[in-house]
């Protein structure tokens, strides 16, 4: 008996419009950081509408963006009070970890004071940080123009890992390294970032992060990006997977955030995705690709021999029909 992917034909991949639309998010995003604007999530919403119509999607747009946005301007709110707990906040252990994993050496330590000299390094290093925000969108478009069940995934997948990390933050509140700088724990290590960014109106109004460093989610956002773009696209998949490199080695040398951060954020993102496929998409039909034509999820699709696959490995390329819409949406939006 064919197989549902079989029958369902071809998939779309990402076409044209998910290519300038990408092209044109990183253009704006990239005037917005010369002109010292924080590329935030409120600000890259109302910068993709045009996308949203363009692609002739405006209502489908507000109904999967707009509480995903939400929800993480809220979770966005909540990171803020981590060192507010009364829970002391770690230093020292932050830094004898690092240096276990160096062979004695602080990595920060090491980079800046070979480094930090390097102006163009630092502005470099501080756009890739700066792009904090802007990567989990990019991908997340490609997705929603190629693939929204994949989109759905993507999106559940960073807000359940961001509000797991909160609680982290909560529990074991970590500094950056520039402020152990600043509390002469690591000598001369301080913050290199090398442009000014206003903030949006919206983070205007939230406290600065100064223990929330474990797990880097600038570290997993990235990460999680690539591992949720390889069934769709792999070109941009390897993309995301080397700007996740650029990350890790720019908020290091920045002094934002230790390599075990960097560790802990990593190990974070691939178990997300990890749970994600293989315990939420079996068990959530929202979260699994319909076959064409037909209301029933993949897994209990009838007439077939036994159980039929809740969808592809998420491994493999997708190659499955563009999904049709499924009948109810998880919280993330």
């Amino acid at each position: 008996m064919p197989s549902i992917r079989a029958r369902a034909g071809t998939a779309r991949r990402p076409g044209p419009l998910a290519a300038v639309a990408v092209g044109y998010l990183l253009l704006v995003s990239g005037v917005m950081i010369w002109r010292g604007i924080s590329v935030s999530p409120d600000y890259l919403l109302l910068v993709l509408v045009p996308v949203a119509i363009a692609s002739g999607r405006l209502l489908g747009f507000a109904r999967d963006w707009v509480p995903f946005i939400a929800l993480f301007l809220g979770y966005e709110a909540l990171a803020g009070v981590a060192g507010r707990t009364g829970i002391p906040v770690h230093y020292e252990l932050v830094i004898r970890l690092d240096r276990a994993l160096a062979g004695g050496t602080d990595p920060s330590q090491w980079l800046q004071g070979h480094l930090g000299s390097l102006r163009w390094l630092a502005i470099a290093c501080t756009v890739v940080y700066f792009g904090h925000f802007l990567i989990p969108v990019a991908a997340g478009l490609t997705l929603w123009l190629a693939d929204r069940v994949q989109f759905l995934r993507f999106a559940a997948a960073l807000l359940a890992m961001s509000f797991a990390a909160f609680a982290v933050f909560l529990l074991v509140p970590v500094a950056p390294p520039w402020l152990a700088g600043q509390h002469h724990l690591l000598p001369h290590v301080r913050s290199l970032l090398a442009l000014p960014s206003a903030v949006s109106p919206y983070f205007s109004r939230l406290d600065p992060d100064t223990a929330a460093a474990f797990p880097s989610l600038h570290a997993a956002y990235p990460l999680l990006a690539a591992l949720a773009l390889r069934p769709v696209t792999r070109r941009a998949a390897a993309l995301a997977l080397a700007w996740s490199a650029a990350v890790w080695f720019s908020v290091v040398y920045l002094g934002q955030h230790y390599v075990t951060d960097v560790a802990g954020g990593i190990v974070l993102a691939a178990g997300t995705w990890l749970i994600m496929t293989k315990v939420a998409v079996p068990h959530v039909p929202a979260l699994r690709h319909q076959p064409a034509g037909t209301g029933e999820p993949a897994a209990t699709q009838p007439g077939s021999a036994g159980p039929a696959p809740a969808g592809p490995d998420p491994a493999e390329p997708d190659t499955t029909a563009e999904p049709a819409a499924p009948r109810s949406r998880p919280g993330a939006g």
